[in-house]
């Protein structure tokens, strides 16, 4: 099984660093790497589809050096002759250098001033940036962001609570004594909400900077982890959005809740600044001390796993050495599939899977992240061992739920039909999927199927096709080549079914697409289709519009005419009126005027009325042929064809339209099933997705759509 190309998108992070202010002032406390370069971010500058070979060379030959034994596993190394050797070896842009040795060593300058490695970060003076990084309490857990161009600092300042505790206390629940048990309480107990991220007890601090067992905080009133990113001009609002919301605010309140539980960052700070302090008057070169930091600091050993992580837009797993040790998980999130190909003016990412198949919407049609279609499958992004040994290695408690939930999802079924065949919870089984996906374990695909039609993407990375081939070749031995297998699905796009030599290859040849989907090679070809209405259709509607608005048109005449005559006998009968108004009495001139008005729109809307009658007389019939796409009839030439765009918002005609068209299907299930089809008819929703949302059998559903095709415009499509 062969891992998805996932492709370079530099976070732009150059450096992280921690500072604290106590009560001796603000302290730099520690920074990696430890000679940050302050180039801008080396990513991939490739836009649209139009690649450059030279771009990526580098990564080529950094993923050719892999281990042999992913090639199993479809990492996409070269054969060992075509190995680069090392001294030959390009150094590569994304390459960290483990320990820069450049200004490693102390200095006297000519005035006798001791110049230390590691008091510089970039041009700047620690001392300097210490003061300008430990903001006022103004911005406790707000953003703090800085600018020393070309670089950024963003960072969530940490301060101590007014009360000197770095955690709200928990209000300790009185104990009553019988005589007051019996009595209500004076008041309610005061509540407390706990930690946004870290949902923990509280750990009742005592006041005075101690803890519970004693140790001194050192006058500690604030910490910051800082993020100095250098980005690309155009991506920078980006990029430090993503970064500040998914890593640096977490990382920070992390570092918050080990603070407060164990006193862990003055204590691992103290010990880093005792030791810079020692190497200071020992006179020891930069790259020791910061190995022995590395070595003794777990805390050290953090900011370098989430730096090397993040840098390269890996998941960061650290733990602080807390009691309970803490662990913690920290990402960008990286997209799954593009829903469209990057313009000129977008950045590329070669080698991601292309598909309009969002399982991140709901129900009503609206995106919502929290939410997973149901009707998709589980594709896992490596092989199942491997990844059960990496969860088994975890030991956590979701551990024995997530290898369950990847031995019972295949990609051939979805999340519906497994919950249904395997008896478990759907929501559970969804959850632990998303746990997967967001975990960069698995993908959610419509599930893969023989009678689907499946084509090269066009967003695959065609420069790392001689590596993929050799992977191919070690994870299908009697498989056609890759490129050749490449090629024919290129050739005619058809259903999957007819590649596989027999029905008993089916599975193999399932896999086969498992594999390239994996690795971004190839996508589905989904169809799409609105409603099409005919003029023959369109026709129908008018005359029956019509002939509706002339008989009403009828009927109001008359009503009208009998109400009027009705309104005239009542008041000549009624005796007040017959009293009051002399029929003889001549009429006066506004009445005299009105009446004529009157008659003259009496005399119109009769003559128009005429017209229309006429004009309707004249219109043939409509007559209902077997196939009215090729209806030909005069009365129809000036009559464009109309396309319904979205079903679920029609207007009166268009919904005239829909319920004309399914009086003419004569098979009983193409009339049923004419209603419950037409809201996927909207170009959005692929047909390929009906059989399983309408939980039909697959053959049954295209058999209708069939049926429907003369009054459907269809297209191909990701």
């Amino acid at each position: 099984m062969a891992s998805i190309t996932t492709p370079i998108r530099c976070s732009g992070l150059v450096a992280v660093a921690l500072i604290i202010r106590s009560r001796d002032g603000p302290r730099f406390v520690f920074h990696y790497p430890p000679r940050p370069s302050t180039e801008a971010s080396q990513e991939e500058r490739l836009y649209g589809t139009e690649l450059d070979e030279s771009e990526v060379e580098e990564s080529l030959l950094e993923e050719a050096g892999s281990d042999e034994s992913d090639l199993e596993d479809g990492g996409y190394s070269l054969p060992r002759h075509n190995k680069v050797e090392k001294e030959d070896k390009p150094k590569l842009k994304n390459h960290v250098v483990e320990l820069d040795l450049e200004g490693d060593d102390h200095y006297d300058k000519p005035n006798g001033e001791h110049v230390v490695p590691w008091e510089h970060l970039f041009e700047f003076d620690t001392t300097d940036l210490e003061s300008i990084l430990t903001p006022s309490r103004a911005y406790h857990k707000k953003k703090f962001e800085m600018s020393l161009d070309p670089l950024i600092f963003i960072t969530y300042p940490i301060h101590i609570r007014e009360d000197g505790l770095w955690k709200k206390k928990k209000p300790k629940k009185a104990k009553k004594s019988k005589t007051e048990a019996s009595e209500p309480s004076a008041a309610p107990a005061e509540t407390t909400s706990i930690e946004e991220e870290m949902k923990d007890v509280s750990l009742g601090e005592k006041p005075g900077n101690a803890s519970e067992d004693g140790d001194d905080h050192g006058g500690m009133t604030m910490f910051n982890a800082v993020f100095i990113l250098n980005p690309r001009k155009d991506q920078a609002r980006e990029k430090i959005k993503d970064i500040y919301e998914h890593v640096i605010k977490k990382f920070n309140k992390a570092l918050k809740h080990a603070q407060a539980s164990a006193n862990y960052v003055w204590k691992e700070s103290e010990m880093m600044l005792s030791m810079k302090e020692k190497a200071r008057e020992e006179r020891r070169p930069m790259s020791w001390l910061w190995n022995e930091i590395l070595i003794k600091s777990t805390l050290a050993a953090a900011i370098r796993d989430v730096y090397l992580a993040i840098s390269s837009d890996k998941i960061a797993t650290v733990r602080f050495a807390t009691k309970p040790p803490l662990d913690l998980s920290l990402q960008v999130p990286i997209p799954n599939f593009l829903m469209s190909l990057p313009t000129s003016a977008d950045k590329a990412m070669p080698g991601l899977l292309v598909t309009t198949a969002n399982p991140l919407v709901d129900e009503e049609g609206n995106e919502d992240p929290t939410h997973l279609n149901k009707h998709f499958a589980l594709l896992l992004l490596n092989d199942e061992s491997k990844i059960v040994a990496e969860i088994q290695a975890d030991d956590t408690d979701l551990s024995e739920p997530l290898i369950e939930c990847i031995r019972l999802c295949k990609p051939t079924l979805s999340f519906l039909q497994v919950a249904q065949t395997n008896a478990v919870d759907l929501n559970s089984l969804l959850v632990l999927a998303q746990h997967l996906i967001y975990w960069r374990r698995a993908i959610a695909i419509p599930p893969l199927h023989a009678r689907e039609m499946y084509i090269v993407s066009p967003n695959c990375d065609s420069r790392k096709l001689p590596l993929a081939s050799v992977a191919w070749k070690k994870a299908f031995p009697l498989a056609p080549s890759l490129p050749g297998f490449l090629a024919a699905l290129s050739t005619a796009p058809r259903p999957f079914k007819n590649f596989a030599p027999s029905k008993d290859h089916r599975p193999t040849y399932l896999d086969m697409i498992a594999w390239l989907i994996r690795g971004g090679w190839v996508t589905q070809l989904r169809t799409f289709a609105w409603i099409l209405v005919w003029p023959e259709i369109i026709y129908e509607v008018q005359y029956q519009l019509k002939s509706e608005a002339i008989e009403k048109s009828r009927k109001g005449a008359k009503s009208q005419s009998g109400s009027s005559e009705s309104t005239e006998s009542t008041d000549e009968s009624s005796p007040e009126k017959h009293s009051s108004i002399d029929p003889s009495a001549p009429l006066t001139t506004e009445q005299v005027a009105e009446n004529a008005r009157l008659e003259r729109l009496a005399d119109k809307l009769a003559k128009e009325a005429a017209e229309t009658a006429a004009d309707f007389a004249k219109m043939p019939n409509p007559v209902a042929t077997e196939h009215p796409s090729i209806n030909n009839a005069e009365h129809l030439k000036h009559i464009p064809p109309y396309i319904i765009k979205d079903p679920h918002k029609v207007s009166h005609e268009e919904s005239l339209y829909i319920a004309a068209l399914g009086k003419r299907f004569t098979e009983p299930k193409s009339k049923e099933c004419w209603t419950k089809f037409t809201k996927y008819f909207n170009g959005c929703e692929a047909l390929e997705m009906i059989a399983l949302q309408e939980n039909r059998k697959r053959k049954e559903t295209w058999g209708i759509l069939l049926s429907y095709h003369e009054h459907l415009l269809s297209c191909k499509h990701w």
